[in-house]
């Protein structure tokens, strides 16, 4: 059977085109292009499309263009790939928000020229993803590269539809970007300034394990939303399994942890591998949450559930278990608990003064379906 044509490339993007090439462009340099006065005006008063133009006197192979042109050029003749859609992942900074807007009024002139079938071209500046704070550019930037390069992933196909050019951008950038095409068996390419071609790194057998996932579905969706935590807020020692997940930060002199880009890539790796919002059809046999002891439950509570009962069509019904260890809940939440050899769908509902667990019945109740189930719950009711 002939190798499906991937349709998507996902490009990360430095600043050595104009740091490398642009800014030190001169007569005196022995590969200046014919044009060069005019190009260097073109940069210096930040006419991109101006700039575009003339760089489209260029042949694309040349090492002026920069790096993402030239990969992307020598791509495209490559059998696996009908380029339709093209993303730009550059720095939360002027010169890669400008080196984003230059790129893609460079490839939208060439749409109605030499690629005629290429339908998409866009680019994204990744917040935080800068050079100015360690810090931010380590446990924020790398994170939302991830996000957003899943975010492209998804529009465009998804995994199977997706290439990545991992070419361009600081060093741990291009290493992510690596790493989440392994997870999610997307071929990825790059091409150092001294290699006569591109390389590629095949799709791996790489696997995670998602039970880990599924039994910290809540903290995870907190950590996602942004949330830092202290080993006391988590309840003591960090699991180990949870902890490579994790990145440990200084929060005023208390060590916090917070979700590290590898946490990220897991994450979407499930979400990327489980696309849909939820893989179950609407249940039929719907039946009302009940509530046991109904009188020790407050208005709140019963609410609570009843509500998300209502606002999920593949929730078959659901009810209240337990009061075993509820002054253990510090947060409302949904995850998947394994209990005498069963897999089952907790939801967690915390008030300073009254917490409760409630178990969520539905029509598949497989490991993948109950772990995507509560992470879609997460992210609508999760606090």
């Amino acid at each position: 059977m002939a190798q499906r044509r991937r349709t998507a490339l996902i490009c990360t993007v430095g600043t050595s085109l104009f740091d490398g090439n642009l800014a030190r462009l001169s007569g005196d340099a022995p590969d200046a292009p014919k044009r060069w006065e005019a190009i260097r005006s073109a940069y210096e008063k930040k006419r991109w499309a101006d700039l575009a133009r003339e760089m489209l006197r260029i042949d694309p192979t040349n090492r002026f263009c920069g790096a993402e042109i030239n990969t992307i050029e020598e791509a495209r003749k490559k059998d696996w790939l009908d380029l339709r859609h093209l993303a730009f992942l550059v720095s939360d900074t002027p010169k890669g928000r400008n080196t984003g807007v230059l790129l893609k009024k460079y490839f939208e002139v060439r749409k109605g020229r030499d690629l005629p079938d290429l339908q998409t071209v866009e680019y994204a500046a990744v917040e935080q993803l800068q050079d100015t704070d360690p810090k931010d550019f380590r446990t924020h930037g790398l994170r939302n590269l991830i996000r957003r390069a899943g975010e492209f992933i998804e529009r465009f196909g998804g995994p199977e539809c997706a290439a990545i050019d991992a070419t361009g951008g600081y060093k741990a950038q291009i290493a992510v970007a690596v790493v989440l095409g392994q997870v999610l068996s997307i071929p990825v390419m790059y091409k150092h300034e001294r290699f006569p071609t591109i390389i590629e790194f095949p799709p791996l057998p790489i696997a995670f394990d998602y039970t880990v996932l599924g039994a910290n579905a809540a903290l995870l969706a907190a950590f996602e939303r942004g949330s830092a935590f202290s080993s006391d807020d988590l309840g003591g020692a960090v699991d180990e399994k949870l902890r490579v997940l994790l990145t440990e930060v200084d929060g005023n002199g208390t060590a916090l942890f917070e979700l590290s880009p590898l946490g990220q890539i897991y994450l979407t790796g499930f979400r990327m591998r489980n696309p849909k919002p939820i893989a179950l059809d609407a249940a039929t046999d719907r039946k009302a949450p009940t509530f046991g002891n109904d009188h020790h439950y407050p208005d709140g509570f019963r609410a609570f559930v009843t509500k998300v009962w209502n606002e999920t069509p593949w929730i078959r019904t659901a009810h209240s278990v337990s009061y075993a260890k509820q002054r253990a809940i510090r947060r409302t939440g949904f995850d998947v608990r394994e209990e005498n050899g069963e897999s089952m769908l907790i939801g967690r509902y915390y008030e300073p003064d009254f917490r409760a667990r409630f178990r969520l019945r539905l029509s598949d109740e497989s490991p993948n379906a109950l772990t995507r189930a509560a992470l879609d719950l997460n992210d609508r009711y999760g606090a």
